[in-house]
């Protein structure tokens, strides 16, 4: 954890999406630990201290707001804010935590996270973290940028996602990147090596490591930044 860092503790059952929120939580900048249980995430609180609690409601033996309600009376939570994302029609012992159904809008989950920082008590107000910041430098190979974008065919965000890309790429020499359009329904196993499972998303696949930006790419800065530190700038 970087000493400016925002370090979250991931508490979620289910394999698949405990994966894929901390891949789209670690693409924002955040330091963050998994765990799959109650009792592995009072484990963690255990051993140290986090930002930010984020639990599912319904896991097994015992639930979220049950771990967060033990960890408080354990002095376990001092100074961290708790989360619990649920699909529970009436969750109960919750009333402390920020509340947040599933299933997930990402873009508006991320939005919620980088306010609940913001909130903070003794945390000054900063720009959210762009994905770009998450990947360094060229990794001196000479090889383009590969970008790939994880679409789905029928979607209005992703068919702006595209048009957006395209447009940016204009601006840019072609040989200096490789782009490719993948549709996730078409292509599930690529999908699931570049840990792809909303859509739209860009994923800078090389140089590595990798990064992804998620959304309809409507703002060109990011995109524009994070070519850039691969070494790449816009054609004059």
């Amino acid at each position: 954890m970087t000493s400016d860092g925002r370090h979250i503790l991931l508490v979620e059952d289910d394999e698949d999406t405990r994966q894929l929120l901390g891949v789209a939580l670690e693409a924002q900048a955040y330091e963050v630990e998994q765990a799959g249980t109650a009792e592995e995430g009072l484990a963690a609180l255990r051993s140290g201290r986090f930002d930010l609690v984020m639990t599912d409601y319904d896991l097994p033996v015992k639930t979220g707001a049950a771990m967060l309600r033990e960890a408080h009376a354990a002095g376990l939570l001092e100074g961290a804010a708790t989360l619990v994302v649920t699909a529970h029609p009436d969750p109960e012992g919750v009333a402390d935590a920020t509340l947040v159904r599933k299933p997930l809008d990402l873009e508006k989950f991320l939005r919620q996270v980088r306010g609940i920082f913001e909130s903070m008590p003794g945390s000054p107000r900063q720009a959210p973290p762009r994905a770009a910041e998450a990947a360094p430098a060229g990794d001196g190979s000479g090889q383009p940028v590969d970008l790939a974008l994880y679409i789905s065919a029928a979607s209005p965000p992703s068919a702006k996602a595209r048009r957006n890309m395209e447009k940016l790429l204009s601006t840019f020499r072609a040989a200096d990147i490789g782009f490719a359009v993948y549709d996730l329904a078409e292509e599930p196993q690529r999908a699931e090596a570049d840990n792809v499972v909303f859509t739209p998303t860009l994923v800078k696949r090389r140089p590595v490591p990798k990064a992804w930006i998620l959304g309809d790419l409507s703002d060109p800065a990011v995109l524009t930044d994070l070519l850039r530190m691969c070494g790449i700038d816009p054609l004059p």
